[in-house]
């Protein structure tokens, strides 16, 4: 019963003997009897005629990852396949070609690595044409077949890209009028500044923190966009606070923010001092709203807010302090707070994939205007509850 509840079935045959294809036999023989499987993974798997017909055959089958596999491609007619989300990586250049053409009029998701010469050669070279993809992942690889990836502009219906490494703008040369309608995207500062002006963007989230970027320049190209941010994932330092300003300025549509606090060795929190990372209580020596004389800036929509830190560099961190006196004087509609505490230094895991936190403290504003807690309290609690008003 249990497996006939499984919805994903995983097959990894790195050993490649005779009795790992016996078993790849027998597992995909038995998968039309499982009513939910809605995602198969297939690495180092060798898949004949018949096993097509079966996978392709699925009804409920909708994501396919192929990783250094072979399929070898029928000339009798297949059956209509559901699979709307591809996930292709090293497969030979016949599997590939004979991967994205089956699939080729049903898929909205596709993902691809970025060192695969066989996917850039006949997908975005031109060859295969995919009308419906809307969705498009590009892993990380070497640097040998990236410039290809320019001609993502013949794809006009992608409107959620990601692009998870640090890809250079001159090997992505798009013109303002490619990529028509993204409207999420994934990616590094420098590459979101070439690619969110006059687009309809409304959803970014940074990959990688780059120490270096003034991020004035990311919050520029941000205001730049055709249509509004309104949910938002940033890298930050200690010192955002004092970006406050020019913050709201150029995101007064923000509807859900996600900051991740990386810090250099020596956080600067005002001009005439520092802390070091360890051991720091709050992040804010005078109000968010309120830096050396600046005029209130305020975030009218923002409703959500979710702020991760490394616990081991913070453990005095303050989470009531900061929506206290950081978030509720400029957010005058929050409706829900989270603080999320990792294990694994911040800039170790991505935002746009972030692990189980080790901890959470979450509140939410109840309809008369307090605070009530969603979860256990953070240990050591640095501020009684009372301050907010929250419910234990």
């Amino acid at each position: 019963m249990h497996l006939r509840a499984a919805a994903e079935m995983h097959w990894n045959g790195w050993c490649k003997d005779s009795n790992e294809n016996l078993q790849l036999h027998v597992v995909l023989s038995i998968l039309p009897i499982f009513p939910n499987i809605r995602l198969l993974s297939l690495i180092y798997a060798d898949i004949n005629e018949a096993q097509q017909v079966i996978i392709f055959g699925l009804p409920t089958l909708r994501t396919l990852v192929v990783r250094s596999c072979c399929f070898h491609p029928s000339t009798n007619p297949m059956p209509h396949s559901y699979v709307t989300a591809l996930k292709l990586a090293y497969n030979d250049v016949r599997t590939t070609r004979y991967l994205l053409s089956v699939f080729a009029s049903t898929v909205e998701d596709l993902e691809v690595d970025s060192s695969d010469s066989t996917v850039s050669c006949f997908l975005l070279g031109g060859l295969i044409a995919l009308p419906k993809v809307s969705t498009f992942t590009m892993t990380p690889g070497s640097k040998a077949c990236r410039a290809s990836f320019g001609t993502l502009k013949r794809y006009s219906s992608i409107t959620t890209l990601h692009i998870l490494f640090n890809l250079n703008l001159s090997d992505m040369s798009l013109h303002h009028l490619d990529l028509p309608a993204l409207r999420s995207l994934t990616c590094h500062r420098q590459l979101a500044g070439h690619l969110i002006p006059k687009r309809p963007v409304t959803t970014y989230v940074e990959v990688g923190y780059e120490l270096e970027e003034k991020p004035q320049r990311l919050l520029e190209s941000l205001s730049k966009t055709r249509a509004r941010i309104t949910n938002l994932k940033l890298f930050v330092s200690d010192n955002f606070c004092l970006l406050s300003p020019s913050f709201a300025t150029s995101l007064q549509h923000l509807e859900q923010l996600t900051l991740r606090l990386c810090s250099p060795k020596r956080v600067y929190l005002l001009p005439h001092y520092f802390l070091p990372v360890t051991g720091l209580g709050r992040l804010s020596g005078f109000p968010f709203h309120n830096h050396f004389g600046v005029g209130a800036a305020m975030l009218p929509k923002l409703r959500w807010v979710t702020f991760c830190v490394d616990e081991h560099d913070y453990t005095g961190f303050c989470s009531e302090g900061f929506l206290k006196d950081c978030l509720m004087p400029v957010c005058p509609v929050l409706e829900e707070f989270e603080c999320l505490y990792f294990s694994v230094h911040s800039y170790r895991f991505p935002l746009y994939q972030l692990p189980e936190p080790t901890r959470a403290w979450k509140v939410r504003r109840l309809p008369g205007g307090s605070w009530e807690r969603q979860g256990p309290p953070p240990i050591p609690i640095p501020t009684p509850v009372s301050t907010l008003g929250a419910a234990p």
